[in-house]
């Protein structure tokens, strides 16, 4: 399920410099890109054993709501059994989005992960790096 190559819709790969693993989204992701995304991040992290996640989001247009609860009741308890424990976000433009995200967030700070969302991918790499 997991993609090796970069799409029009993201780009996620492992950064050895700052030794995270680092997602850039671009525009409107179906269901099973996004899935296969989030997937495909999980196994970096788990093969690199990488435990924080860059994430640039803010040209991603929208995270439906099965999607929204894939992440949150799937995804999230499985990254956290194989050690993630951190995540930078960059705002989305998208209004809608924004809001998805917010959904997203609230219940990954119910868990051990850390997350916070920023308005500059600088301001993200800058916390990220001082995160355990």
């Amino acid at each position: 399920m997991a993609a090796t190559a970069p799409t029009p819709v993201y780009n996620i790969y492992y950064d050895a410099e700052q030794r995270h693993i680092r997602m850039d989204w671009n525009g409107y992701a179906t269901s099973a890109q996004f899935r296969e995304g989030t997937e495909y991040m999980l196994k970096l992290l788990v093969e690199h054993r990488a435990h924080k996640v860059l994430a640039d989001i803010k040209s991603m247009t929208l995270i439906g709501q099965e999607d929204q609860n894939y992440v949150k009741f799937n995804f999230l308890p499985r990254a956290i059994e194989r050690g993630f424990r951190a995540i930078a976000l960059v705002r989305p433009s998208s209004y809608f989005n924004a809001l998805a995200v917010e959904s997203i967030s609230y219940r990954v700070q119910q868990t051990s992960v850390q997350i916070r969302i920023f308005d500059s991918l600088a301001e993200a790499q800058a916390w990220l790096q001082e995160t355990v």
